[in-house]
């Protein structure tokens, strides 16, 4: 594969060639098994089950979001279905005094109900679930959780690297601070550092700090801790004059949310006057239909931002998953009424044996739901103070000092990218919508990977 186009205002990267060198060495030291991991369909499965074990044993009685894993090993919240409004009282009906569910509205959420306190733990929720989307046309469905703790994007975790781009005030430059559309990062929360480099002021509010160190309460960092830092200081990476920029957290510090309390923060974001979301986040389904909560959120977000004269997309994550599935949010870029509202971005790899030609990422999910990719191996960015397990990195548990950056893989690291793109192709060409600022950013980039979608190097790795 040839080099692919360059987005025209990526930032300088201030590093050495020896340093490039030494990280991009590292990162394939950790993708590498992780890879040979995944192209084994057996092993692939028991490692997924593994992790999934592992995080809950970590959870057992800490105060976060709760999950149980369905028949079809499939993360969902615990003693809930989701129904439409339609058929609430069917399967209520159905499913009688046995499991006696109460039938709750979701505020915000047009059409759709909870059945909730169904019998008395997971299995007679398993039960009631299989009677009720036999009686009702499987339109009582799972309520899902998505899981980024569980899902590896490599062997290791983030390592320590070198900043790509010096002190804030050295990125902004000459770029002109111009407000820029409203932008919403929802994710696990941003680090309550003061950083000394500038990066991140401000972002940080007593409602959305991402904890750090709770699950369990140890001396070492959670699974997913840094996740939403990381993805804030992409976009600040291509887009440092954005000020209408903010983190909000619906995920806990070890990635699990509820696809209920993401979807209720995607309508509240877009009623607030986001322009763009930005959700590094995804989930898988049994027979791989759409979550109906998210979706019946994301629409009623679409309906929201219009009525108040905005036009809303959400950039979202492919997902890492080595295969063509749909991951939502991110599939929805396909769905009717949803495909100028929903982008799916995947992630690309600098070729190991010559760094200049460029391919996709195995590990990234891909194929005809994939909108635009970008470069999401090795990516550097702003990370948290503090240490990694021995029993979650144990190739080189690290220390995170102050102001640190790091080196992380994942289509939750193209998203971001994507994002700053688009804001900032808004804020230099005063593009009215961030719809007409991502088709410009498709058109320059004519290069297209098969399976990725328009590909485009936005931050260098």
């Amino acid at each position: 594969m040839a080099p692919i186009p360059m987005f025209p205002y990526a930032p300088e990267d201030r590093r050495s060639e020896e340093e490039k060198r030494d990280q991009r060495a590292v990162v394939r030291d950790q993708i590498v098994p992780w890879v040979a991991k995944l192209t084994d369909a057996a092993t692939r499965k028991a490692s997924q089950a593994e992790a999934m074990t592992v995080l809950r044993n970590r959870r057992n009685g800490a105060a976060v979001t709760a999950f149980e894993v369905d028949d079809d090993e499939y993360p969902v919240a615990p003693y809930r279905l989701l129904v439409s409004d339609g058929h609430a009282g069917a399967v209520s009906k159905y499913l009688g005094a046995k499991y006696a569910p109460q039938i709750v509205p979701i505020p915000g959420l047009d059409g759709v109900r909870v059945l909730q306190d169904i019998g008395a733990g997971p299995r007679r929720l398993r039960c009631a679930g299989a009677v009720a989307r036999t009686v009702a046309d499987r339109r009582a469905v799972p309520s899902y959780v998505a899981l980024l703790g569980a899902v590896r994007k490599a062997v290791g975790g983030p390592e320590p690297a070198s900043p790509p781009n010096g002190e804030f005030s050295q990125a902004i430059g000459a770029v002109a601070r111009a407000p820029g559309p409203r932008v919403v990062i929802i994710d696990n929360g941003v680090s309550a550092e003061v950083r000394a480099d500038g990066w991140l002021a401000g972002l940080a509010r007593s409602d959305n700090l991402d904890l750090l160190n709770v699950v369990p309460l140890d001396d070492y960092l959670d699974l997913a801790a840094g996740h939403g830092t990381f993805t804030a200081g992409i976009v600040q990476q291509v887009a440092p004059a954005a000020l209408n920029l903010e983190v909000r957290r619906v995920l806990d510090t070890e990635g699990v949310g509820d696809e209920l309390d993401i979807g209720r923060e995607i309508v509240r974001a877009a009623a607030d006057g986001a322009e763009v979301i930005n959700l590094s986040l995804g989930l898988v389904t049994a027979d791989d239909d759409p979550p109906f909560a998210l979706e019946a959120a994301i629409r009623t977000a679409v309906d929201v931002a219009r009525e108040n004269g905005t036009h809303l997309l959400l950039v979202c994550a492919a997902g890492n998953y080595a295969d063509e599935r749909p991951c939502w949010p991110a599939a929805f870029c396909r769905e009717p009424g949803l495909e100028e509202h929903v982008v799916s971005v995947a992630a690309l790899r600098r070729d190991y044996d010559d760094p200049t030609k460029v391919v996709g990422a195995e590990w990234s999910t891909h194929g005809d739901r994939v909108t635009i990719s970008t470069f999401g191996q090795g990516v550097v960015s702003t990370y948290v103070v503090g240490t990694e397990s021995p029993k979650e990195d144990p190739l080189d548990a690290d220390t995170f000092g102050p102001s640190s950056w790091a080196i992380w893989s994942g289509t939750s690291f193209a998203a971001p990218q994507v994002t700053g793109a688009i804001v900032r192709i808004m804020q230099e060409r005063h593009v009215a919508t961030a719809r007409e600022a991502l088709e410009q950013l498709k058109q320059e980039c004519a290069e297209e990977i098969k399976g990725y979608g328009t590909s485009i190097e936005i931050l260098p790795v």
